[in-house]
């Protein structure tokens, strides 16, 4: 009876060891991404406890077989109600499915029985925000009052204020994270944008060039950057970036549309009009400011003939373009030798915008070649 009873010991102890030796070669396997592998090992132990099923679930979640991972967690959980990693990581996946019901339902079990762990705030809070619960707010708010530097809930709730419109607020929370993760590229980013909201092309250049210098660089940094830069009257800087825009998209309009603003302003017309050129092209539902800038660079080459032509075009698109309507009578002008004909262009302009207060400038010197005109047309007929 003794050797019968050693014997059977000495098996159990050498299954177990074997048991122990080959969940440690699994979990060596999926330490080094060798996940498939590290699945059948597990899969094909004598054991069906909750944490053979959590390790499963594991493995599968990093594969990115969601359904097989979502099944053994549960698995897991029922037989195991303590284990709150697999609770946890059961929520996200539900979330990552759509199962936005069941993620709210687990996650608020959970805030119950762990009321101090920020995390399950912030994804009880996403989770709200996919079933249009207005309290999520609430819960972002709440993970801060936990852990007042949590990046995630700092910007998502700086990007509700931002929707809100609440521009000093976005500023605040901003800074807030920032001071704890100063290369918080999303954070930045939106300060970019709550600056360009307010016209602050200062501040949103200084945000978006800091992009840039963090390696983040895409079309709505570059183009944004030339925004503010041409804002700034910084045109060289400006046109640098609308270039960069084109290297990344070929055809895109708008950077080409500012492209060719940006020559104007440096003088360099005949460079611009192979900008504005393109634009006027490309343009999907072509507007006023195309022409009227495309119009401008041929004004600027004296070939007003053509620019007469963009000019009417940028007018059909929308008549009250004051811009485009004067520059017409100045093309007019220059291009047109009957003195009759120019004066009804400036007459034409004068008309339109007399009431508009933005437009003085430009009547002061319609009228004034106008009294010009009608001197010369009253000496012409003596």
């Amino acid at each position: 009876m003794n050797k019968l009873f050693l014997s059977i010991l000495v098996l159990f102890l050498w299954k177990a060891e074997a048991q122990t030796s080959a969940f440690q070669l699994a979990d060596s396997l999926y330490a080094i991404g060798n996940y498939q592998k590290a699945i059948e090992l597990y899969q094909n132990s004598s054991s069906t406890s909750a944490v053979t099923y959590q390790k499963i679930a594991q493995a599968y979640q990093a594969t990115g077989n969601i359904g097989l991972a979502i099944k053994h967690y549960e698995k897991a959980i029922q037989l195991d109600q303590e284990l709150i990693i697999a609770k946890s990581n059961l929520g996200k996946l539900y979330y990552q499915n759509r199962n936005y019901h069941l993620a709210d339902s687990l996650f608020k079990k959970l805030i119950q029985n762990y009321p101090e762990n920020p995390d399950f705030y912030y994804r009880l809070a996403l989770t709200k925000e996919k079933l249009n619960d207005t309290t999520a707010i609430q819960d972002f708010k709440k993970v801060l009052e936990i852990d007042k530097n949590h990046q995630k809930a700092l910007y998502e709730l700086a990007k509700f204020k931002y929707e809100k419109k609440d521009y000093k607020e976005v500023e605040n929370l901003g800074e807030q994270a920032l001071s704890s993760y100063p290369e918080n590229t999303r954070i930045i980013s939106l300060l970019a944008q709550n600056a360009l909201a307010k016209r602050n092309y200062y501040l949103a250049k200084s945000r978006l060039e800091q992009l840039i210098q963090l390696n983040k660089k895409s079309v709505f940094i570059h183009l944004n950057l030339g925004y503010c830069y041409f804002n700034l009257k910084k045109y060289e800087k400006a046109l640098q970036q609308f270039k960069e825009v084109i290297q990344q998209e070929k055809n895109h309009h708008k950077a080409g549309l500012f492209a060719g603003k940006s020559l104007l302003m440096l003088e360099r017309y005949q460079e611009a009009e192979e900008f504005l050129r393109v634009a006027v092209i490309l343009a999907d539902q072509p507007v006023d400011d195309y022409y009227t800038s495309f119009a401008i660079s041929l004004q600027k080459q004296k070939k007003f003939k053509e620019a007469i032509d963009n000019f009417k075009v940028a007018l059909e698109e929308y008549p009250k373009n004051y811009r485009a309507q004067y520059e017409l009578a100045v093309c007019a002008d220059n291009y047109y030798k009957d003195i009759q004909t120019k004066i009804n262009y400036y007459q034409l302009f004068i008309n339109k915008f007399q009431n508009e207060p933005k437009v003085t400038y430009y009547l002061f010197l319609a009228k004034e070649r106008l009294s010009d005109l009608k001197e010369q047309q009253h000496i012409a007929k003596k």
